[in-house]
């Protein structure tokens, strides 16, 4: 649960942060299509990470959700452990971080 949680503050940031650049609710439909499907294609969850060409297996590491389904796979269908899943976990965390900081930055300079 507490693997989840980091996720979701990772996606509500992402939110955030695509709220921040538009300016009507039609730009945040259109950039949000335009954002989530990439971040779906290149999460793992419906092509594999290794059959995609190198350029875009680096791209994916950018991509919180490609990290969250890893975790789930590991702990899911392997039975891993905190020993195996903490790259995933950190690099997750790390991103979630970062990007509630943009995203509440970027919020804070607009009330200006």
């Amino acid at each position: 649960m507490g693997i989840s949680s980091i996720y979701i503050v990772a996606a509500i940031s992402i939110g955030i942060l695509i709220s921040t650049f538009a300016a009507t609710q039609q730009q945040v439909v259109l950039i949000s299509i335009f954002t989530a499907l990439p971040l779906m294609m290149l999460s793992g969850a419906f092509a594999p990470i290794e059959s995609m060409p190198p350029i875009w297996q680096t791209l994916s590491l950018i991509n919180p959700l490609r990290h969250y389904i890893t975790i789930v796979r590991d702990i899911l269908l392997k039975g891993a452990g905190f020993d195996v899943i903490w790259p995933d976990v950190l690099a997750l965390g790390v991103f979630a971080v970062v990007a509630i900081w943009v995203s509440a930055t970027r919020y804070r300079s607009q009330l200006r």
